[in-house]
């Protein structure tokens, strides 16, 4: 998937998320913040540059986190 496409649809899907993409996008955020790359302030990856708030909401799947550590 293109990268912005994949920031774009993440954006998209942020803004009305099904409750299934809520509840994963949760347990994706509390692996980023608890992963030694996340930056808090803003909240993003260290080493993609990518808003946590965003990215969590990623629809390419566990391969989207540079680190690989989402489990899904």
């Amino acid at each position: 998937m293109n990268q912005i496409k994949e920031i774009l649809l993440s954006w998209k899907i942020a803004f009305n998320p099904t409750e299934e993409q809520k509840e994963l996008a949760e347990k994706r955020l509390e692996t980023c913040v608890k992963c030694e790359h996340w930056v808090q302030n803003p909240d993003r990856c260290a080493l993609c540059g990518c808003l946590t708030k965003a990215k969590v909401f990623t629809p390419r799947g566990a391969e989207a986190c540079p680190a690989k550590k989402w489990a899904e």
